[in-house]
């Protein structure tokens, strides 16, 4: 009778454990700061500082899809570029931009720390604005094509708080300043995040 209760005993708490194991939380929303390096050629590149706000929502322990928008800000100057055969300077230049994405993230869940890695693809706009009058050129905001590849790290300090130490991204992002004449194509930028992850 011992060893049949024995026997009982460790698969329970071996189904337990199993289960605690297999725990993963069904949505998380994020926090975040948000620096992002802009490949801006005509502004010798821009460095900016934000926010983000992300939602995720796990279909199992590893697979979620997860939807993020970001704002940062920056200003440098001044700046020169010919258009047309004209030279126009730009005293001061501020730029601001956002992106709204979804897409797929795949995540390694540990007990202390969560890895995650992911393809994101939506809008971005770019605002260009001269405060200053000079050029009196301001507001491109056409929102283009966006995508990011990359992936972060969270600190886990709880089943329902986690610390996101890291996440890094590439960011690819179509130009909104082309009709001016410069920069076309897509930007190379890379975005750094970090914040609170609540868990749920």
């Amino acid at each position: 009778m011992k060893k049949v209760l024995l026997i009982m005993t460790m698969l329970l708490v071996a189904s337990v454990c199993a289960y605690a194991q297999d725990e993963y939380p069904k949505f998380e929303l994020a926090g975040t700061y948000t620096f992002l390096r802009q490949d801006i050629q005509i502004l010798d590149n821009e460095s900016m500082n934000g926010y983000g706000i992300g939602a995720q929502y796990n279909v199992n322990k590893w697979f979620g899809v997860v939807g993020e928008w970001t704002a940062t800000h920056g200003s440098s100057g001044p700046a020169t570029f010919t258009q047309a055969g004209t030279v126009y300077v730009i005293p001061k230049v501020d730029t601001r931009v956002q992106t709204l994405m979804f897409g797929p993230r795949f995540s390694y869940r540990a007990r202390s720390v969560t890895v995650f890695g992911h393809w994101l693809v939506g809008a971005g706009t770019n605002k260009f604005d001269d405060d200053i009058g000079t050029f009196n050129y301001d507001s491109f905001t056409k929102w283009q094509v966006v995508t990011a590849i990359g992936g972060g790290l969270d600190i886990n300090l709880g089943k329902s708080v986690a610390i996101r130490a890291a996440q890094l991204d590439w960011v690819a992002m179509d130009s909104d300043f082309s009709e001016l004449g410069f920069d076309k194509g897509f930007y190379n930028n890379w975005r750094y995040q970090g914040g609170i992850v609540l868990k749920f």
